[in-house]
């Protein structure tokens, strides 16, 4: 049996990541869940994911950044961002440095799951 696609959430809300977490964890994803950009750089410079989940507002840095990061640590990883304060600017941003998704918050975990489901599906009819 394969194993459950691993997914890292990127949010400076303790109570954001918790919520993403129990979320992605009923539908059986295994979920690491940091709150600072440095703790999301050492996991993906040491760990493999299959997604990354990042907001784009961040303390001490920007979600961006960790999208940048993942795309050169983790190729193989798909990386949505999301963010309260989304515009279309910032999509297109993301979108283009290599982001799979954009999601503005307040979002439903269906909307969420369509996402990473999404991936699946294409990827067992293909």
């Amino acid at each position: 049996m394969a194993e459950s696609p691993h997914v890292l959430i990127v949010d400076d809300s303790a109570r954001m990541v918790a919520l993403l977490k129990r979320w992605l964890e009923r539908a059986d994803f295994r979920v690491t869940g940091v709150t600072t950009i440095q703790e999301a750089f050492a996991f993906l410079d040491n760990h493999v994911t299959d997604w990354v989940i990042t907001d784009v507002m961040l303390p001490t840095g920007d979600g961006m950044d960790i999208l940048e990061r993942a795309r050169v640590q983790q190729p193989g990883a798909k990386v949505v961002v999301m963010t309260a304060f989304g515009s279309q600017a910032t999509r297109q941003r993301a979108l283009s440095l290599g982001a799979y998704a954009f999601l503005s918050k307040p979002f439903s975990s269906q909307a969420l799951l369509a996402i990473l489901t999404r991936s699946a599906d294409a990827a067992d009819s293909s």
